[in-house]
């Protein structure tokens, strides 16, 4: 028998509440948010999880139904609303009014369905915010989590009071022990290549020079930095170059000309292929240690082309 978890309606000031509750015997507060990605890692929810919808799992499944599973990547996350771990469980989406209103081939729409079916048979408060996230974030944007938009970097004036710019800042940091991330500037600094131990350089772009090639291996990819640049096609051959450097014992850095946006997308392709995660992880985990990444839109739209085959493919 299905459980009967009806969806409640609430409004942004009832999820404050919610939000800033003690955690009870019966759970924390688990918000859903239902927007793209893209937007979600621009603006969302503090504490909130994006959802995603993979259309490749339902094409393969004999199924019509949507299972949790699906929309839910997170095993962690998927576990713990599976056992009732969360109350409420709080659906968002863009500027959703009503439950009513919203159709059911919506992802929204379909995320409530599956929580109706696979929630537990113990009460589990399921909600759907009224205004969505436009409304919310409009009323409450000390309760939102806004990234800076450091697509594009701009250097100081060349002059006496020049700063150098915040992508060349510091030098290339480590994401796994034989993988790091830095600009053409971290790559052009022997001493600072040998205290890291790097013996190997990924070059993502066409015009950084590679400037010790009878000390270090390296790999150029010529990629340029624009919205129709097939930067996917070049994860297959940058994964196997890192992962060949990692067999000989080596440290690969990986750059481009600022470290922020080609460079960046190869370092998540190889994360979500290296770790089977989704891209929303690999990113949290990348962006932690280098803040400023931030690949260009139609890189994103490649690494979640990518993110099926590794999550689908394996």
């Amino acid at each position: 028998m299905v459980p009967n978890h009806e969806p409640v309606e609430i409004t942004g000031t009832e999820l404050v509440h919610m939000l800033r509750a003690p955690r009870s015997p019966g759970g924390c507060c688990a918000v859903l948010d239902c927007r793209p990605f893209l937007s979600f890692s621009r603006t969302h929810i503090r504490g909130s999880r994006s959802v995603n919808w993979n259309s490749m799992l339902r094409r393969r499944s004999k199924s019509s139904a949507v299972c949790l599973e699906w929309l839910v990547a997170d095993k962690a996350l998927l576990g713990g609303l599976r056992r009732g771990d969360f109350s409420p469980v709080v659906v968002v989406e863009e500027s959703g009014s009503s439950v009513a209103a919203l159709r059911s081939e919506s992802l929204a729409g379909m995320l409530l369905a599956a929580l109706r079916a696979e929630l537990p048979e113990h009460p589990v408060q399921l909600c759907f915010l009224q205004g969505g996230f436009e409304g919310f974030s409009e009323s409450h944007p000390e309760l939102c989590f806004t990234s800076r938009d450091l697509s594009t970097v701009d250097p100081e004036p060349v002059g006496s009071g020049q700063r150098t710019p915040s992508y060349d800042q510091g030098g290339p940091v480590e994401l796994l022990p034989f993988l790091f991330l830095g600009s053409a500037v971290h790559s052009s600094r022997r001493e600072s290549l040998a205290v890291a131990g790097i013996t190997a350089v990924l070059n993502v772009s066409s015009s950084c020079p590679n400037l010790f090639e009878d000390e270090l291996l390296y790999l150029r990819l010529h990629v340029e930095d624009t919205l129709v640049a097939d930067i996917r096609a070049c994860f297959s051959q940058a994964i196997a170059f890192i992962d060949s450097v990692k067999q000989r014992g080596g440290r690969v850095l990986v750059h481009c000309q600022a470290g922020v946006s080609r460079s960046a997308t190869i370092c998540l392709a190889y994360v979500m292929h290296a770790r089977r995660v989704r891209l929303e992880e690999a990113f949290e985990f990348v962006k932690q240690r280098r803040k400023v990444i931030s690949p260009n839109l139609a890189f994103m739209g490649q690494l979640l082309q990518f993110e099926t085959d590794v999550l689908c493919h394996g």
